[in-house]
């Protein structure tokens, strides 16, 4: 039984250990690997594209249109179909206004180094966010939601999906953590359970 606990204990480890690592630092003060998602299930986009060109074309001109926008947030569509874009990227209201421009390029250019060739993807500093996707493919991918009364195929937008996961991460990783005591409180009543074993045995 102890080899048991202790391989749920290296497998809880395994799972809360990726968002811990996250919050290492580079010397900018920047995670050195920030929280991103890619897309799977849109499928790659080919080098030199068309769609290359409009996510090129996004590098570059959404960091001033979120610096220009009245609120610290913009929502911007690239191109058209069926190589349509939609990008948005926010900035916290902590930010400074000049430093909001420059983490949205910088949050931009992680995701394309992060997620190559992906036609959805998500970022976030932490002092702003960045995510696009291909509009055409995201409206006729298909999700399975898995409830009570069974599984059920649904079209949806991997729009709203990439928020819910980005607003829900404290959650996520606060109940990685709290898997992790759980899992931990087992081993110490397991480890406890054989020391005394040994003391009943006796004459």
């Amino acid at each position: 039984m102890p080899r048991a606990a202790i391989l749920l204990l290296l497998l809880a480890l395994a799972l809360v250990a990726p968002p811990l690592s996250t919050d290492a630092l580079d010397d900018d003060g920047h995670r050195l690997e920030p929280f991103h998602m890619c897309g799977i299930l849109t499928g790659p986009y080919a080098p030199n594209s068309t769609y290359e060109a409009n996510l090129r074309y996004l590098a570059a001109t959404l960091p001033a249109k979120v610096m220009n926008a009245s609120s610290s947030s913009v929502d911007v569509l690239a191109g058209e179909r069926p190589n349509l874009i939609a990008a948005s990227a926010s900035c916290n209201s902590s930010s400074e206004y000049h430093d909001c421009g420059s983490c949205v390029a910088e949050a931009f250019r992680y995701a394309r180094r992060l997620c190559p060739y992906s036609r959805h993807a998500v970022v976030d500093l932490g002092a702003c966010s960045v995510s696009y996707y291909d509009v055409e493919r995201s409206e006729t991918a298909e999700v399975i939601e898995v409830s009570s009364d069974g599984i059920i195929n649904h079209h949806t937008s991997f729009w709203w999906l990439s928020f819910i996961y980005v607003d829900d991460f404290p959650i996520m990783l606060l109940l990685q953590v709290m898997g992790f005591a759980c899992v931990l409180f087992m081993f110490l009543q397991e480890w406890r359970a054989s020391r005394k074993v040994p003391a009943n045995l006796l004459p």
